[in-house]
């Protein structure tokens, strides 16, 4: 409507409410700005006021009471259109979009007259591409004509300048932020009066993560989202003391619903300014293991394929993990050193459903004893001399939603087996100087190269733990027990060995060296047959390879070529001395695990051993040291 005695026109309410949402957030922050500069400011003559692109007064903040008060008796309040007012700053500055003043009687209106108006508009474009402009205001310094200055078109400048500058960097930061994928709160003090926490800024995936509906949070107290002390003791602590954490475990508790999430944070601390803020990225366990395997590509590359000989109890073998690929069991492989316990390891991964989650793995003999704890479980901040500022994650956090492979289990401290127990049963871990726990979902597959029976008998390995842990077992033939593939293993790594070096002439075994390589125990089992031949292809000229060769290069305890197994057999049956190969033991494959196996495969002795991962000779000689008689 129309006033006479001001001459200025009203917009409705209802429009200046619609001027201020389609700001959004420019009017927020400078709301926010512009309360918190009027209320350091020791004296002014000015009134700041906030001008919408159509010329609507939409805030007006002075310090002085007084000044509120003269510019409400002469119409200058808040709804005021400033546009067909005749000239003055507020409408040739939005029409030109450039800094505009007008002093006294330059002003056409007849109130204004007694005013000199100072004018900056804030014009920005998306720092998104294709850069449109994003949604336009301005500042207005209104000023009694008597205390007319020439800087203050300077400062109204100098204001709008630094809102664009402090906007667009905002603007640039969130969209780093938001490449992230993770939940984000940036909380801040700075432009509260109160000096309570605000939030100045947030995403829609915060919300979608919480489980709660997007709601208009900017420049809201955080607390209308995250619940106040007592709940979120964490979260207030890292708030409170502007603490940088990094993916750290923490329970969130909003409008009453918890949810168990990683944080990292980022603060800032200016106690001059009174300036504390912390910008939170939320994500969940899950989340984070699915870009940390994007990262990692897995950490798993062999496959059943990988896994060469055409010996019938090998196959067996395969075709048991295949098996156990197929469950959610824990896994014990057992077998001496060189015969592929990590290639089965990561086999049974890649078979599994969880081939497109991480695969970890932890050599539990090569690392000292005091790092492994904070290895397998991860560590907070100040947990040890050395730690990491930001604390660590371990292992099976690591390994979340995959396998985690645990080598050389017997080799593990026994005051540690008693925690990987827990974990085991419970599911749960605590970081080394942690307090929370953390729940797991891991497939665990252990091994071990050492006699774990004799271990667990003198205890130095826990017989509950071996038992959670090979709830499935899977015993590797050495080599020696499956000669037949020694040759073919021979002539596989010769070819592989060669196109990786570029070697062009494709070395051949002599009769006689197929006979020596055949005659060995290899102790170091298919790795210290491969070492062999990638020695010999690399170090010697010519065609073929000769026994001198191999005997050149042998290891210092197997230098002399030993029977072949036929013939110790034959001779160890004839004298009734029958040895069982390790790791073979009565224990390790007892009488109802064997009946079981005869009884599942028809008595069938063949199928029996490749049920049972072993070969068919060393089933053989458990039945005859059981005493089991197959039909």
């Amino acid at each position: 409507m129309a006033d006479d005695n001001t001459r200025f026109i009203y917009a409705d309410m209802k429009l200046v409410e619609r001027e201020r949402k389609d700001l959004a957030r420019l009017y927020t922050f400078l709301r926010r700005y512009l309360t918190k500069t009027i209320s350091v400011a020791k004296k002014s003559y000015f009134a700041i006021g906030v001008i919408s692109f159509d010329g609507v007064l939409l805030d007006l903040y002075a310090k002085d009471s007084q000044l509120l008060d003269l510019l409400y008796q002469d119409g200058i309040r808040v709804s005021a259109v400033w546009r067909e007012m005749g000239y003055n700053a507020v409408e040739e500055g939005q029409r030109l979009q450039l800094p505009v003043s007008s002093i006294g009687e330059e002003n056409e209106n007849v109130v204004l007259k007694q005013y000199s108006v100072y004018f900056a508009p804030i014009n920005m474009l998306s720092p998104y591409e294709p850069f449109e402009p994003m949604e336009r205001c301005g500042l207005a310094l209104i000023v009694p004509a008597c205390h007319t200055w020439e800087e203050y078109e300077t400062l109204v400048m100098g204001m709008a300048h630094d809102m664009m500058i402090t906007i667009q960097f905002n603007n640039i930061a969130t969209m780093y932020y938001e490449r992230s994928g993770k939940g984000l709160l940036s909380i801040d003090s700075m432009m509260s009066p109160e000096g309570e926490y605000l939030a100045t800024y947030y995403n829609d995936e915060l919300f979608r993560m919480l489980g709660l509906e997007p709601v208009d949070m900017y420049y809201q107290p955080v607390v209308k989202l995250i619940d106040p002390l007592p709940d979120n003791k964490e979260l207030w602590e890292i708030v409170n003391e502007h603490k940088t954490v990094q993916d750290f475990p923490i329970t969130v508790k909003a409008q009453g619903k918890s949810l168990d999430c990683i944080v990292t944070t980022d603060v800032y601390n200016q106690p001059s300014v009174n300036a504390h803020g912390v910008t939170f990225y939320f994500t969940t366990h899950r989340r984070m293991i699915a870009k940390l395997s994007e990262k990692m590509a897995n950490g798993a590359v062999k496959t059943f394929d990988d896994i060469i000989g055409e010996d019938a109890g090998l196959k067996g073998l395969i075709e048991r993990a295949r098996r156990m690929a197929a469950t959610e069991s824990n896994i014990m492989i057992l077998g001496e050193s060189g015969t592929g316990k990590d290639v089965f390891a990561q086999a049974i991964h890649n078979t599994s459903k969880r081939h497109d989650k991480p695969f970890i793995a932890l050599n539990c003999g090569a690392m000292p004893r005091d790092l492994i704890e904070s290895e397998l479980f991860g560590y907070e901040s100040g947990a040890f001399t050395g730690a990491r500022k930001n604390g660590n994650m371990g292992k099976f956090e690591l390994a979340m939603g995959g396998t985690i492979f645990l080598d050389e289990i017997g080799e593990m401290p026994l005051e540690l087996q008693a925690k990987l127990l827990r974990v085991v049963e419970q599911k749960e871990i605590m970081r080394l100087g942690g307090s929370k726990m953390i729940k797991v979902d891991v497939k665990i597959i252990a091994a071990t190269n050492v006699n774990i029976w004799e271990m667990i008998e003198h205890k130095k390995f826990r017989a509950d733990l071996f038992y959670r842990l090979s709830t499935m077992r899977l015993n590797l033939m050495p080599l020696r027990e499956r000669r037949s593939d020694i040759v073919f293993l021979a002539d596989f790594f010769i070819r592989r060995i060669s196109e990786k070096i570029g070697k062009t002439n494709i070395m051949r075994l002599t009769p006689k060296s197929r006979e020596l390589l055949c005659g060995l125990d290899w102790f170091g089992n298919v790795r210290e047959l491969q070492n062999l031949i990638e020695c010999i292809v690399q170090l010697y000229p010519g065609d073929m390879i000769l026994p001198e060769y191999i005997m050149e290069n042998l290891t210092g305890f197997q230098k002399e070529p030993v029977r072949a197994t036929e013939e110790i057999l034959q001779e160890a049956e004839a004298t009734g001395s029958v040895t069982p190969v390790w790791p073979v033991k009565p224990s390790a494959l007892g009488y109802d695990e064997i009946k079981k196996a005869l009884e599942m495969c028809g008595n069938n002795r063949s199928e029996a051993a490749k049920y049972l991962g072993i070969s068919r000779r060393s089933l053989y000689r458990r039945l005859e040291e059981l005493g089991i008689v197959a039909k």
